[in-house]
């Protein structure tokens, strides 16, 4: 019966799999050395024996007696008992002496004494007279021998033949194999218990996780990793690039073999070699990454107690602050529609007691100058500032001066033109950091010194924005940390010192210039000069 579709057997457990294949690894391990070994007995054995038989051959050919009795009449009697004796004596199968007719003088069976020998090997002893080991089938089965010839008085007489049955051979084979088997047992006993332990400790691991379990969680870490819009990178203690997610490749403009490199020679400030010193964690930290602004956490990889690599996340600060200039310029416009609503609610209310006190003419000559006053307004700021984002931002302000008591002059040369290469958040973000810096810089003041100067100018494909008040200004000593992010020389339970930081960072991604100056008498004075060749994309990507 098939397997259903969709459905796979379920595989073995990867101790399983450990375990069994250390098993067939040392198996086949000891068998092969059990075939080696048993090659190396084999031959070694054999010509051992045959050493030996020849040994007792030359022995035999060299006594006188057999020497002296070869080929005469009655020889056998002399010659039998002698050979017969050194068979027993040595344990060989035969001791066979021969004359140059190949007639036997001694043999283990006594009744085949003067018959000829069998076997067909003796030719060359008898013919050549050379001494050689030779494998034949005698009359008592197959047989390894030693011949050798002998010689009496200087001329060859016969020869002797010393054998091995080779059934022998095999019998003392059979031993030693049985010996060799016995010897290999414990180490494929040894083998079983390591195979286990392997089997165990890679189970350990691998946190008790089969091989498919994994392959299924890899795939859904680099799936997870390549889905998020952080870039991520990790290395290991020798500070190597080990793991670097889709995003990190395209902000960081890494190549896809870039893992196996040293993360100082590819983004030479990412700050985690440090991290692999200190083993301490920096959170929430602006760096500039190959010319990005780029907000980066830096966390150590600890492994029993001990550092083991690190892990960075990165993420284009383009994207946050485009995000944070929507938000504040949001919260501008609404600030800016409260403070008109509070005005007029105020102004109505005036104009209603003036009619409960039966002064009509009064009204409305209350009403005529909040018009004509409004309209003057009104009137420049729609007229020479065409940019709806900016003309609300200097409403908005101009309600809320007029709230606090605070005088807010705009130049009367003061234009703006609505650019499509001028992105209208931008501005508003700079112009109402640095105006609602100006106002509250004044508001605690005596009412002559509660003024605040504002101008833009948009020409020459640049925008020149320039923010005064009277207040008490700023040290030279603190001009230099004014842009730091959090520096503030106001107090409060309130977060500060994000305004100007926020302005700095979007002059710098414009590519443009914003500079402090001293004002005669008390205050300061902000210059911002942005380009308008910048195209919106460019703007809100931070110039790259």
């Amino acid at each position: 019966m098939g397997v259903p579709l969709g459905l796979s057997k379920r595989p073995h457990k990867i101790r399983t799999q450990f375990f069994f294949l250390a098993i067939v690894v040392s198996a086949a391990s000891l068998l092969a050395v059990g075939l080696f070994s048993w090659e190396l007995v084999e031959s070694q054995l054999e010509s051992r024996l045959a050493r030996t038989a020849m040994s007792i051959a030359h022995s035999v050919a060299s006594i006188p007696a057999v020497q002296f009795n070869v080929g005469r009449p009655g020889g056998a009697g002399v010659i039998q008992p002698l050979a017969d004796g050194i068979r027993k004596e040595t344990g060989v199968e035969f001791v066979v002496v021969f004359d140059m007719q190949d007639r036997r003088y001694s043999h283990p069976l006594p009744e085949r004494i003067g018959k000829k020998a069998v076997g067909g090997d003796h030719g060359p002893v008898l013919e050549r007279g050379e001494a050689y080991i030779s494998r034949a089938v005698g009359s008592l089965g197959p047989s390894m021998r030693a011949l050798v010839p002998i010689y009496h008085e200087g001329r060859q007489v016969g020869g002797v033949s010393v054998g091995i049955l080779i059934d022998d051979i095999d019998e003392a084979l059979d031993d030693l194999l049985l010996r060799l088997v016995v010897a290999l047992l414990p180490g494929l006993l040894i083998a079983l218990v390591g195979a286990i332990f392997l089997a165990w400790n890679i189970k350990r691991s691998t946190w008790g996780l089969e091989p498919h379990e994994i392959a299924r969680l890899l795939h859904e870490r680099e799936s997870m990793l390549d889905s998020i819009k952080e870039g991520i990178i990790a290395v290991d203690e020798g500070g190597s690039l080990t793991l670097v997610n889709g995003a990190a490749k395209r902000l960081l403009g890494l190549a896809e073999d870039a893992p196996g490199n040293l993360v100082e020679e590819l983004i030479p400030n990412t700050g985690l070699p440090l991290v692999l010193k200190s083993g301490e964690a920096e959170l929430n930290q602006e760096i500039n990454l190959l010319g990005r602004r780029i907000m980066t956490n830096r966390l150590p990889i600890m492994h029993r107690g001990r550092v083991v690599g690190a892990i960075a996340s990165f993420r284009d600060m383009t994207e946050l602050r485009s995000l944070a200039e929507e938000i504040t310029g949001v919260r501008l416009y609404l600030e800016a529609l409260r403070v008109q609503n509070h005005e007029f609610r105020n102004k109505l209310q005036a104009i209603s007691g003036l009619i409960q006190l039966g002064e009509p003419d009064r009204a409305l000559n209350f009403i005529a100058e909040t018009f004509e006053m409004r309209a003057s307004q009104d009137t420049l700021v729609t007229r020479q500032i065409r940019n709806p984002a900016v003309g609300g931002i200097l409403l908005g302000k101009m309600g809320r001066c007029r709230e606090l008591g605070v005088t807010l002059r705009v130049s009367d040369d003061s234009h703006c033109l609505d650019r499509r290469g001028v992105d209208s958040r931008t501005l508003v973000v700079i112009i109402g950091n640095l105006l609602e810096n100006a106002i509250e810089a004044v508001t605690s003041l005596p009412e002559e010194r509660k003024e605040v100067s504002f101008s833009i100018y948009d020409e020459s494909n640049r925008i020149l924005i320039s923010v005064a008040d009277r207040g008490p200004g700023i040290p030279p000593e603190e001009a230099s940390r004014v842009f730091a992010k959090g520096y503030s020389t106001k107090g409060g339970p309130m977060p500060r010192g994000y305004g100007l930081y926020n302005v700095w960072t979007l002059v710098e991604a414009c590519k443009g210039e914003i500079t402090l100056h001293s004002v005669p008498g008390g205050g300061a004075e902000w210059v911002v000069n942005l380009p308008t060749a910048l195209s919106r994309e460019v703007e809100i990507h931070g110039g790259h």
